[in-house]
């Protein structure tokens, strides 16, 4: 007569089988595993935006967004309210 397995070994193998989580008695996060991965829907949801390819074709290429704010600097700079040039900030006005 063959001996009978203790239960933890059967817990064990019927976790194996199952894919149960065992009983731990502390929160191990598992249903949060469980869940589905969202990080597919997201990149779908948020696609990549066009600029960079459109600059590999055409390197001259400025999306709506980019040429009002090139125009915008330029009528700051007109006006002498642009920001200044590297190394001539406030901070540096400063330290003469």
């Amino acid at each position: 007569m063959a001996a009978r397995p203790s239960i933890k070994v059967v817990e064990l193998v019927a976790r194996e089988i199952f894919g149960h989580a065992p009983q731990l008695n502390i929160r191990t996060g598992n249903s949060k595993l469980r869940k589905p991965m969202t990080g597919a829907y997201l990149a779908r949801y948020y696609p990549e935006p066009i600029e960079k390819a459109a600059r590999t074709v055409d390197p001259s290429y400025t999306s709506f967004k980019e040429g009002r704010r090139l125009e915008k600097l330029k009528q700051l700079r007109l006006r002498g309210k642009g920001p200044p040039k590297k190394g001539a900030g406030k901070r540096q006005q400063k330290k003469r």
